[in-house]
């Protein structure tokens, strides 16, 4: 947009405007002759309500030129009351189609203006609709990275509980073995010592 603004030309390069009316140019046709030549809007607009006050000014000072004389006429005389509803049409005329041509400048500027803005108005759109999908997609990642830490928690915990069973297994297979301990201790100890005995007799019959 900036770099559009800075090939088209200023107001001060444009034609005189009110030369271009008094040769008869309509003022649309000025508008396009102006456009086709790289004038913006904004300075068309400026440069056409200068060229039609102009051109109105000049108007009035040749409709008032004749209107010296018929002041000095006598007031019986019927001129001086046809001259100044003449004058006050013409006026009303005048200022009726710069009204009109002011609205359809300031209409097609709206249209320019508008027309920009809803370019401005789909890119920002466009622009939000990408960061909406961005922001869905990271929204994603993140619930699967939180599914799969729920997952390893659920395995670490599993296999904790799977340790500490096995401990307590081995724990209990221990303290059965210990009880077998204390309960075959007593017996081997007799036992053992009736083998005693029992050599001992065994040396006394052979010496004898």
């Amino acid at each position: 947009m900036n770099l559009m603004n800075a090939f088209k030309k200023k107001e001060d390069d444009i034609p005189d405007i009110s030369s271009m009316l008094s040769n008869g140019m309509s003022q649309q046709d000025i508008i396009d002759s102006l456009r086709q030549q790289g004038y913006d809007s904004t300075a068309i607009k400026e440069a056409l309500i200068n060229g039609l006050r102009s051109n109105n000014g000049q108007q009035n000072q040749q409709n008032e030129a004749p209107a010296q004389p018929v002041q000095r006429i006598q007031p019986s005389q019927p001129v001086i009351q046809s001259s100044k509803p003449q004058y006050e049409n013409t006026q009303n005329s005048i200022n009726n189609q710069n009204l009109e041509s002011i609205q359809q400048i300031l209409e097609q500027i709206i249209n320019e203006k508008w027309k920009n803005s809803a370019s401005e108005l789909n890119s920002l759109r466009s622009s939000l609709n990408i960061n909406t999908n961005s922001i869905e997609t990271i929204k994603d990642n993140i619930e699967k990275l939180n599914q799969r830490i729920d997952s390893i928690q659920n395995t670490m915990v599993g296999k904790t509980e799977e340790y500490n069973k096995t401990i307590s297994d081995v724990n209990v297979e221990l303290q059965a073995f210990e009880k077998v301990i204390d309960r075959l201790i007593p017996a081997i100890s007799d036992s053992i010592k009736e083998l005693r005995d029992l050599v001992d007799d065994l040396k006394t019959s052979k010496t004898t």
